[in-house]
C-alpha cells in the first residue's frame, strides 16, 4: 500500500474488470466470426470490430472525461458496454454475423474508455513516479488475462446457443463495474479545462519526447493486435490445432501482457525509460522472428509470449515518457491525440488480420510488423538525440 495511493488500487481493479471484455472477445469472435461470417476472409471481423469501437471513441473519450468528469464518463461507457452484451447475446441466437460485430463495437467503445483508467490513475501520482503507477494499473490485466477466456468456456454451454452464455457472463461484470465506479474517488481533472494552453497543436505533438511516445504506444498496440487477432484462427481452423491448445497459447499471451507489471515498479528504479523501450522492441522482434520460423504449439506459444512481453514494456514505456514530456493544460488534447493514433493503428491491424491470414498466409501477416518496429526504433533515436543535443 506504501507504494501506490489507495484510489490507484481501486482503479487497478476496475481495470481488471474493464478489460476482461477484450481476452473474452478476442477468444471466441475468430470462433463465432468463422461460424457467421459470409466469407473465411471475415471470420476475425468481429475481433477487429472491438478495436473499430476502441478507435472510433478513443479521441472522444478523452474530450468527454475533460467535459464531464471520469466518474460519469466511466459510467456511461459502461452503461454502452451493458447494453453491447445484451445485444451480442441476440446476435448469436439469432445468427446475425453483423448484428453481432455492431455489439461488438459498442464494447469496444467501452474499452476506449477504459484505456483512460491509467490517466486517471496518473492523476493521483507525481510525474515522476508515472511509470511505476501506470505498470502497476495493467496488474488489473491479470485478473482479466485468465477470467477472460475463462468466462468464454464457462459460458460456450451455458445457454442452448454457444458462446451467448459467455456474454451473460460478460454483462454481470459491467454490472461489478458499475458498482465499484459509483464507490471508488477520482482526482478533479475538470480544473485543468480554464487554464488551457494556447500553444499550437502542432508544437506539442511535434515534440521528440511525445512524438516518441505516441509511437511506441500505437506500435505495441498495432503489431500484437495483428498477431494475436490471427492466432487463433490460425491455430485451430487452418492449422487444426484443439481449442484447449490455442486458449492456453491465448491466456499465455495475455498473461505475459501483464506479469511484468508486477515487477516494473521496481526494475524501473535501476532502468531508464529509453532502456525499457529497447528491450520492449527487442521482445517483439524476437515475437515476430519466432513466429515466421516455427509454426509449432511452443512456436505459436512462444511467439505469444514474447509479444505479450514486448507489448507490456513498450507500452508501459510509452505511457510514462508521454506523462512526462506534457504540460498538465496540454493533458486532455495529448492524451486524446495519443489514443487516437493508438486504437486507430491497432484498428487497422486487426481488420487487416483476418484477410492476411487467410489470403497470404502467417508468414506474410507477420512480415507486415516488420515496417513498424523501424519506424519506432527510427522514433526512439530522435528522441534520444534531442535530450543529448
Amino acid at each position: 500500500m506504501g507504494l501506490v495511493p489507495f484510489p490507484v488500487l481501486l482503479i487497478t481493479f476496475a481495470q481488471a474488470l474493464g478489460m476482461m471484455t477484450a481476452p473474452m472477445v478476442i477468444f471466441v469472435g475468430g470462433f463465432l466470426g468463422y461460424a457467421f461470417a459470409p466469407s473465411s476472409t471475415m471470420a476475425t471481423l468481429p475481433v477487429a470490430s472491438l478495436v473499430v469501437g476502441s478507435a472510433l471513441a478513443s479521441m472522444p473519450a478523452a474530450l468527454i472525461m475533460k467535459r464531464i468528469g471520469r466518474r460519469k464518463g466511466f459510467v456511461y461507457a459502461t452503461l454502452i458496454a451493458l447494453l453491447g452484451s445484451i445485444l451480442a447475446i441476440y446476435s448469436i441466437r439469432s445468427e446475425n454475423f453483423w448484428g453481432l460485430c455492431f455489439s461488438i463495437i459498442l464494447l469496444g467503445v467501452h474499452m476506449a474508455f477504459v484505456a483512460q483508467f491509467r490517466f486517471a490513475a496518473l492523476e493521483w501520482v507525481r510525474p515522476e513516479r508515472a511509470a511505476t503507477t501506470a505498470s502497476f494499473v495493467m496488474v488489473g490485466g491479470l485478473l482479466a488475462a485468465w477470467l477472460g477466456p475463462e468466462l468464454a468456456i464457462m459460458g460456450q454451454n451455458l445457454l442452448s446457443f454457444q458462446f451467448s452464455g459467455s456474454f451473460v457472463l460478460l454483462a454481470i461484470s459491467h454490472g461489478l463495474l458499475l458498482v465499484l465506479l459509483s464507490l471508488m474517488p477520482f482526482a478533479d481533472v475538470q480544473s485543468t479545462a480554464h487554464s488551457e494552453s494556447r500553444r499550437p497543436l502542432f508544437d506539442i505533438i511535434t515534440n521528440p519526447g511525445i512524438a516518441a511516445a505516441i509511437t511506441c504506444a500505437a506500435v505495441a498496440y498495432g503489431v500484437m493486435s495483428l498477431i494475436m487477432t490471427a492466432t487463433p484462427v490460425s491455430m485451430s481452423e487452418l492449422q487444426d490445432y484443439p481449442l484447449a491448445e490455442t486458449k492456453t497459447v491465448i491466456q499465455s499471451h495475455i498473461m505475459a501482457m501483464f506479469l511484468p507489471s508486477l515487477f516494473t515498479p521496481f526494475i524501473l528504479r535501476h532502468v531508464s525509460t529509453m532502456s525499457m523501450l529497447m528491450v520492449g522492441l527487442a521482445a517483439l522482434i524476437i515475437a515476430v522472428s519466432i513466429a515466421l520460423l516455427d509454426q509449432s504449439y511452443w512456436g505459436y506459444w512462444s511467439a505469444l509470449v514474447f509479444l505479450g512481453l514486448g507489448w507490456n514494456l513498450l507500452f508501459s514505456g510509452g505511457t510514462a515518457l508521454l506523462a512526462q514530456s506534457y504540460e498538465p493544460q496540454d493533458s486532455f488534447r495529448v492524451q486524446a491525440i495519443n489514443e487516437f493514433c493508438v486504437f486507430g493503428i491497432q484498428a487497422i491491424m486487426s481488420l487487416s488480420a483476418g484477410w492476411l491470414v487467410f489470403s497470404y498466409g502467417w508468414h506474410v501477416l507477420n512480415l507486415f510488423s516488420i515496417p513498424l518496429l523501424m519506424f519506432a526504433l527510427l522514433m526512439l533515436f530522435r528522441w534520444h538525440r534531442s535530450k543529448i543535443g
